[in-house]
């Protein structure tokens, strides 16, 4: 980013979570808190409970889905009201930048496959930088 404004981030998960869960099919679910020793034997138990399903890893686990966070702090230099009013530069298009080049990073393709056809030319014009080959 021309303008230096990615920070990273760290995302830190709270010490308590809310775990919600049936007993049988047909039960209702039950929520209940988990902390400490709870949190770290559920975690413990989840992982268990992967390595069996997989053999230890010596099946391909399929049809499956794996989420990620990646979280970065995109940081202006003057307060939200001075970058409009004063400087006259939309955030939303500075933000947009960053996530795109995060995405191209992430994704290990050029911004311009991951843009929809009907966004390319704006988004050109807006990061030029970004297309240059």
């Amino acid at each position: 980013d021309e303008a230096n404004a990615l920070r990273p981030t760290i995302v830190s998960p709270g010490k308590v979570w809310a775990k919600r869960a049936q007993k049988g099919l047909l039960s209702p679910p039950e929520t209940r808190a988990l902390g400490g020793d709870a949190l770290k034997a559920e975690r413990t138990a989840a992982m268990d409970l992967l390595d069996a399903l997989s053999r230890s890893g010596t099946l391909p686990l399929e049809g499956v889905h794996l989420h990620v966070l990646l979280a970065a702090t995109h940081c202006f230099d003057r307060t939200l009201m001075d970058t409009v009013v004063q400087r006259s530069v939309n955030p939303i298009e500075r933000m947009e930048r960053s996530a795109l080049i995060m995405a191209s990073a992430l994704h290990g393709r050029p911004p311009a496959g991951l843009l929809k056809a009907s966004q390319e030319d704006r988004v050109r014009e807006l990061a030029p930088i970004l297309f240059v080959e």
